[in-house]
């Protein structure tokens, strides 16, 4: 399908994006990703901005499509517009702002449509920081609230987190009570529910409360309209949660599709430096297609050579920022020569994680396992936006011993949705032929 022939109908945009349909994807980035990459560039965007957003902005389109109808008279205007929104939703996060949108950026779109675009932002805006703060929580709480958004059982949810079933509503609520802490940190409700009232309200949303006490609590719903609403709220985060947590093969269909056309129609040309989030993201991204055309390529070498691929780029804080010499040695592949400078680099700044991180790196690589697995398990072990990649490297360091299982049970305590996820898939579909 030529991006002319969708011309006609804007609902082809939308309905392909729910399907996931190449031609229409294709159309897409074809006809829109340089006018948003524009615009973030102009307003103080990397091209990797511009990439993470233009994805960000379609995943937001495909997730609320999936639960509630959406037809636009422009779907160009509609996701430009959503672009520029998102953008200065990510400006704030960032301390700074930009200026407010021209009044003829909103003339093709009709007052259902910018009620529509205001719904599809929020719902957006509410996920991303429910998902960001999802990944801040322990390995344990994470897992425990990704079981608890699915319909399995409490007996087999008991025996896949070895948690007694007695036990598994209290510690749901208390994961869930953490988790709404960090969420109305940063979204600052007028008011947020007591745990007893979320393990009341998990209970009552999951259907595992008994008749009686059902009755007893919608009832109560009744009474209290404050409690309606934030049972209400916390079902919306639920469900928000759900779409970005839970295993969806649809969804994990889209962003491979989406991910492929970023080096295409958001080649990086610029020696900017970027933020670290997105520095990890886009690391994770290279490593992935690295690790995806090994796999294919008839050439393929051993599988530690096939997913050991990992590139440092330069970072936006200067506290943490790397020297060019080793950054050159590393991404070279003279890891004796790396080893060497981090080494002076952690001597004067034993905090510098992602010194600790890159050391460890090189340490796999030149097979002194014991000390790599020293730094990778400080990385892992902290709070900070790299520990998954330190995972993936602890599973590595396994694979280089010949140790498979090790290494399968390291890949498998990255979370779906980590940066590498995919990359994580096929390490381990490898393992398992």
């Amino acid at each position: 399908m030529s991006p002319e022939s969708l011309t006609s109908n804007e609902q082809d945009y939308i309905n392909g994006l729910l399907h996931h349909e190449a031609d229409v994807i294709d159309s897409i980035y074809q006809r829109f990703a340089i006018k948003a990459q524009r615009f973030i560039q102009q307003k103080g965007g990397t091209i990797r901005d511009a990439a993470h957003i233009f994805e960000e902005v379609l995943l937001d389109i495909y997730f609320f499509v999936r639960r509630h109808p959406l037809k636009v008279a422009s779907f160009e205007a509609f996701l430009i517009l959503l672009c520029k929104r998102v953008w200065e939703k990510e400006v704030e996060r960032r301390g700074a702002r930009i200026p407010g949108l021209e009044p003829d950026e909103t003339a093709a779109l009709s007052r259902e449509d910018m009620q529509d675009l205001e719904d599809v932002l929020r719902e957006g805006e509410k996920r991303r920081v429910a998902y960001h703060q999802y990944l801040q929580l322990s390995d344990e709480c994470r897992e425990l609230i990704r079981w608890a958004l699915t319909d399995c059982l409490q007996e087999d949810i008991a025996a896949e987190t070895k948690i007694p079933v007695k036990e598994l509503p209290a510690r749901r609520a208390s994961c869930f009570k953490n988790l709404f802490l960090r969420i109305d940190g940063e979204l600052k409700p007028v008011d947020s529910m007591p745990e007893s009232d979320i393990q009341a309200a998990d209970a009552f949303l999951c259907g595992i409360m008994s008749e009686a006490n059902r009755h007893a609590f919608a009832e109560k719903l009744k009474e209290n309209p404050s409690l309606a609403n934030q049972v209400r709220r916390f079902d919306l985060i639920r469900q928000l949660l759900a779409q970005r947590v839970c295993a969806d093969t649809e969804r994990d269909e889209l962003q491979h599709q989406l991910y492929a056309h970023r080096n295409t129609w958001f080649a990086v040309k610029d020696t900017s430096i970027t933020p670290i989030r997105n520095y990890v993201i886009a690391t994770a991204i290279i490593a992935m297609t690295l690790a995806t055309l090994l796999y294919i390529s008839p050439w393929r070498k051993n599988i530690y050579s096939q997913f050991s691929s990992t590139e440092m780029q330069a970072m936006e804080n200067d506290t943490l920022r790397l020297s060019e010499e080793v950054q050159r040695e590393f991404n070279k592949g003279h890891f004796s020569d790396a080893l060497r400078l981090l080494n002076q680099e952690l001597a004067a700044h034993p905090d510098n994680i992602y010194a600790r991180y890159y050391r460890g790196v090189c340490l796999v690589d030149l097979q002194q396992l014991a000390p790599a697995r020293q730094d990778l398990l400080a990385v892992y072990n902290g709070d900070n936006k790299i520990r998954y990649e330190a995972a993936f490297y602890l599973a590595l360091s396994y694979l280089r011993e010949g140790h498979k299982q090790e290494c399968l049970e390291w890949l498998l305590k990255i979370p779906e949705g980590a940066p590498n996820y995919l990359k994580v898939q096929k390490l381990i579909e490898e393992l398992r032929v």
